[in-house]
């Protein structure tokens, strides 16, 4: 009994360390995300986008964006374009109905 107690605590600890990840950010790359994400939410709260779009900053500081169906073509050109000139914006790849709708240059 003791034996399959003590495999079942390894097994258990293998099991653990399996799940660990090295998805720690740096300080460096939490300042890049922080710059990417401020951008970000300025330029689509100043598009009155905020609530038709969802966002994800990788930790290199790249954009991936998805618009709402409702949002226009238009306005959703407009607001691609400025994320991308933006400095403080490594790179955007941006989705409305689930495909990439402007292949703009980065």
């Amino acid at each position: 009994m003791q034996y399959k107690l003590i495999g079942l605590v390894v097994c258990a600890l293998l099991a653990m360390t399996g799940c660990v990840t090295d998805s720690e950010l740096t300080q460096e790359e939490v300042a890049v995300q922080n710059k990417s994400a401020e951008a970000v939410s300025g330029v689509l709260f100043e598009h009155d986008l905020s609530d038709s779009s969802s966002y994800n900053i990788r930790k290199d500081g790249y954009v991936v964006i998805i618009f709402d169906d409702s949002v226009s073509d238009t306005k959703y050109t407009e607001v691609v374009q400025l994320l991308r000139s933006n400095a403080d914006i490594k790179g955007v790849r941006a989705e409305q109905f689930g495909v990439e709708v402007c292949g703009l240059p980065q």
